[in-house]
């Protein structure tokens, strides 16, 4: 292709890129998200207000954003009270702000004039292709802004506790239900109400029955308390009401309502749609653990102590649990079971914070399991029929060891040895109990002895003078005592072949260099041949005599080069595996043979130049006669 041809080429693809380019829309291909978002809302003269209720006529501003891409035409609020309208041609409509990055901000102010619910809703072309903000269906409200007014009366907010301790959550307070004075003082508090208001205060044992109550579900574990009025504030025209109930169980939840709604809960600045509920506890928790010290055993009834603080005469408490093969295999043998515990004590201990505890301890027995079984176990509790975990979250592993000790005796098996004098060493791992008896047969005719020394585990035997073979048995008793029951001994022994030898190895040298004639080269040899009746062959060395030992063993024939003249007394020593030894010494008489060195003359190393001279010299014309 010339240049001409490319040049014209180029042109066309641009155009038309141009042309592509020109037309394309990006609100066309951006994410069609056209939800409108609540950014803030700020009452007038009341910025840092983090309440729901305002002052009559209030101006309220709202700020909403929306997907700058998507082309939003525009945005309303719409809801009822305070001039606002549930359709949105004829709501308030919201002034575009400004823009930044990816979003779009719309502002609208109204004057707040009496109980007002409101959320966004924007559109793209014509009003009614639109989209509502997206909000929650709330705990006890419809998906809206709520704003009350002051002056025609709000919901309850809570103020305060009395006789109850707030914890690191503002929502969870602490007072033991134990005490003698177990009253307990919530009180609530009503902007712009007055005496005659009826607030009504919702306890339970548990959480969820007070959010079914406020969406009009009612069940009997919900119990409704008529508060009393306490005193009015002039200085912010509120109202306190007040109710005094005893505190017998070990948790209760709360919250209030009148006939503006529940009390809610928000972020700073936020509309609060959420509603609040409170808990009081009494400190309650549960703990177990196995009454056994130390290691269990496949002789252990395994029985545990269930330690409950603060908790109510109505509980039930028991072990729940199921049991693996072994650490390499984890297939369940038992599964889950419950087993149901009986109260053992009960007593109160004072707290750091000054008020008694009640402590309650039940028993539990579940039985015994296998040696290498793992048991996988928790306390429950059964509390106004609901199920808990013990406290804590995590199941708790035991392994269960056998009740047989493992035992060790030195010396060890197959120990030879020529000293009849002979120390032996034990070594008990017991996984429970105490130690009973240590008790020792020599096999050589004495009675069985007690060798019990807890402080050494050694004990010194004499054996005969006798060479032979001696099976020493060590027996082990230990006495498991088990919890509630008559103890058991359990025996165990372990074997330990002692040989005894008190003979000398043999050893015959067949042949070998002479020795009546001077040695001139250095070079000596032999040959050897060794036995043992009993014991058997540990090692063979030979001492050469001048520095130089040799491992001969196995071996019947050696030899060894002198370097230096002398008279040499070569020593073989013959070991037995029991420490038996014999010695066996020849001799060497080295006069090594001094050689006369050859001389060279003079005329020698000329010659041997004059060679070089002339090899040079024919090298050196052939090379001129290949390159003509």
């Amino acid at each position: 292709m010339n240049n001409k041809k490319t040049y014209a080429f180029v042109v066309i693809i641009l155009i038309t890129l141009s042309l592509g380019l020109g037309s394309f829309d990006p609100k066309i291909h951006a994410a069609s998200t056209t939800e409108p978002i609540l950014e803030s809302l700020v009452a007038e003269g009341l910025e840092d207000f983090q309440g729901i209720n305002f002052p009559n006529h209030t101006m309220i501003t709202v700020e909403y954003s929306v997907d700058r891409l998507v082309g939003i035409s525009g945005v309303v609020i719409v809801g009822s009270g305070s001039n606002l309208s549930l359709t949105p041609e004829t709501s308030l409509a919201l002034n575009f702000s400004d823009s930044q990055v990816d979003r779009s901000y719309y502002k609208g102010t109204f004057e707040l004039t009496s109980l007002t619910t409101f959320k966004g809703y924007s559109w793209i072309g014509e009003i009614n292709n639109g989209t509502y903000e997206v909000l929650e269906n709330f705990n006890h409200l419809g998906p809206w802004h709520y704003l009350y007014v002051t002056e025609e009366g709000t919901p309850p907010a809570f103020y305060n506790i009395g006789n109850a301790t707030v914890t690191q959550n503002s929502f969870i307070y602490y007072t033991p239900s134990n005490q003698t004075n177990n009253t307990v003082v919530i009180r609530y508090e009503i902007y712009g109400g007055t005496e005659n208001d009826t607030v009504t205060l919702a306890l339970s044992k548990y959480r969820d029955p007070i959010t079914d109550v406020s969406l009009g579900i009612f069940n009997g574990d919900v119990t409704f308390i008529e508060m009393d009025w306490q005193e009015g504030n002039i200085t912010t025209t509120s109202v306190i009401f007040n109710t005094t109930f005893e505190f017998t169980d070990r948790t209760i939840f709360f919250s209030a309502n009148n006939s503006y709604g529940w009390d809610m809960w928000g972020g700073i600045n936020e509309v609060r749609t959420q509603l609040n509920v409170y808990m009081i506890n009494n400190g309650f928790y549960f703990e177990s653990d196995t009454l056994q010290e130390g290691k269990i055993t496949d002789l252990d009834d395994l029985e545990f102590n269930i330690t409950t603080y603060n908790s109510t005469d109505l509980e039930k408490y028991g072990i729940r649990y199921f049991v693996t093969q072994g650490l390499d295999n984890d297939t369940e043998i038992i599964p889950f079971t419950e087993v149901e515990a009986t109260l053992n004590r009960n007593y109160t201990v004072e707290n750091e914070n000054g008020y008694n505890n009640t402590i309650r301890e039940y028993f539990v027995s579940i039985g015994s399991f296998s040696k290498g079984n793992i048991l996988h176990y928790e306390a429950y509790n059964l509390y106004y029929d609901a199920f808990y975990n013990e406290t804590g979250g995590i199941m708790k592993l035991l392994y269960i060891y056998d009740s047989v000790p493992e035992i060790n005796l030195y010396p060890v098996n197959n120990t030879y040895t020529n000293d009849y004098n002979v120390t032996f060493y034990y070594e008990i791992d017991a996984s429970r109990g105490s130690l009973y008896s240590v008790e020792m047969d020599f096999d050589d005719g004495t009675p069985i002895t007690d060798i019990m020394d807890v402080d050494t585990n050694t004990s010194v035997h004499y054996y005969p003078q006798v060479t032979g073979e001696y099976n020493a048995t060590l027996f082990v008793t230990i006495n498991i005592t088990r919890v509630n029951d008559a103890p058991v001994l359990v025996n165990t022994s372990i074997s330990t072949i002692i040989y005894l030898d008190f003979e000398n190895p043999t050893l015959e040298i067949t042949s070998h260099t002479l020795n009546d004639t001077a040695i001139i080269d250095g070079y000596v040899e032999f040959y050897f041949d060794y036995a043992d009746a009993y014991a058997g062959i540990e090692r063979v060395w030979i001492f050469w005599d001048n520095g130089v030992v040799q491992n001969v063993t196995d071996d019947h024939f050696a030899f060894h080069n002198y370097v230096e003249d002398g008279n040499y007394t070569v020593t073989i020593m013959v070991k037995d595996r029991a420490g038996n030894q014999f010695n066996s010494t020849i001799m060497f008489n080295v006069e090594l043979e001094v050689e006369t060195p050859t001389s060279t003359t003079p005329y020698a190393s000329l010659s041997f130049l004059f060679s070089l001279l002339v090899a040079g010299y024919a090298l050196n014309k052939k090379n001129k006669t290949n390159r003509k």
